[in-house]
C-alpha cells in the first residue's frame, strides 16, 4: 500500500493505492476534506445556466499512458462500445487506449471519464457550483472508492467487464460451524464455461432458480451452463419467466444476446 496526502486548489486530501501481486488491478481510496470551495467551471451568477457536466472542470483523477489514447470504451447498457469521442462515460468502467495499450477505470458511483487534449484520461468524481438547476455546495469529509487498470495491446483480451463487476460486486461472505468436509473445497452450484458469456443475474423465483447469462465480447459465442454438476437439465424463459424452449447443454449467443434458463 502506497498513500499520498497533500493539498490541491488549497482541498486537502488523502489517496491510498493497494498494489497486489497476482493482479494489474490497482485499487484506490480518496478521502476529500471540503468546506463548501467551488470546484467547477467558476461562476458568480447563483443562476448559472453553464452546464455543470463539463468533466474537465472538475475535481478528478488523471493518469497518462505510455501509448497516447485515440478511442475510448465504455460499458453502455447491454453494450459495450469503442468511441472518438472525448467523453467516454460507462456504467460500470471505462478506458481509453492506443496502439500499445491503455488504461481502464474501474468505479463505484461515478459514470464519468474523459480523454483530454493533452492525452491524460481522467474520471471526475465531484463537482460544486452554482447551477440553475439547483445549487448543492460541499462541506464535509467525501470518500472515493476506485480501480485503475493497465493493459497492453488489444483491450478485448484482458476481461475488462468481468473484472470491473468483480470490483463493483465484490464476493459477500458468511462463516459458520465448521463442516465434515463433505462439500469439499468448493462449492459452485452454477457454472458457466465460457470466456465472453457471463452471469450475469440468479435468483429464486416460487421455488425456482433462474439463472441469466450474457454474451459480454460482442461476438458469437458458446456456453455450456451447468447447475449442481449437470448440464441440460433446464428450459429456457423470457423475461417475465414463461418457458418458451427447452434449454440444451450448450447455448448458442448472438453477439451481446441475454438468455435466461429455469434450472431443475
Amino acid at each position: 500500500m502506497a498513500r499520498e496526502e497533500g493539498r490541491i486548489g488549497g482541498i486537502p486530501y488523502t489517496l491510498e493505492f493497494t498494489f497486489r501481486s497476482d493482479s494489474p488491478v490497482v485499487s484506490c481510496r480518496l478521502d476529500v476534506d471540503l468546506n463548501e470551495e467551488k470546484i467547477g467551471q467558476i461562476s458568480n451568477n447563483p443562476e448559472d445556466a453553464v452546464s455543470a457536466f463539463v468533466h474537465s472542470q472538475k475535481l478528478r483523477v488523471k493518469a497518462f499512458t505510455a501509448s497516447r489514447p485515440t478511442k475510448g470504451i465504455r460499458d453502455l447498457p447491454f453494450v459495450i462500445a469503442e468511441t472518438s469521442e472525448p467523453s467516454v462515460d460507462g456504467n460500470y468502467w471505462s478506458a481509453a487506449a492506443g496502439s500499445e495499450g491503455g488504461l481502464a477505470f474501474f468505479n463505484k458511483g461515478t459514470m464519468g471519464a474523459t480523454v483530454e487534449r493533452d492525452g491524460g484520461f481522467s474520471m471526475p468524481l465531484t463537482f460544486a457550483m452554482y447551477y440553475i438547476w439547483g445549487t448543492r455546495m460541499l462541506k464535509g469529509r467525501y470518500h472515493y472508492d476506485f480501480a485503475v487498470h493497465p493493459f497492453l495491446g488489444d483491450w478485448r483480451k484482458h476481461g475488462l467487464h468481468r473484472q470491473a463487476l468483480e470490483f463493483n460486486f465484490p464476493m459477500l461472505v458468511s462463516s459458520g460451524s465448521p463442516g465434515t468436509g463433505a462439500l469439499g473445497v468448493e462449492i459452485r452450484p452454477v457454472v458457466v464455461n465460457s470466456d465472453s458469456v457471463l452471469l450475469t443475474a440468479l435468483y429464486n423465483r416460487n421455488g425456482s432458480v433462474f439463472a441469466r447469462v450474457w454474451e459480454s465480447q460482442g461476438t458469437s459465442g458458446k456456453a455450456t451452463l451447468s447447475y449442481k454438476g449437470k448440464t441440460g437439465q433446464g428450459s429456457e424463459v423470457d423475461l417475465l419467466g414463461t418457458e418458451i424452449r427447452h434449454a440444451p447443454a450448450e447455448l448458442t449467443f448472438q453477439p451481446w444476446q441475454f438468455r435466461t434458463v429455469k434450472m431443475r
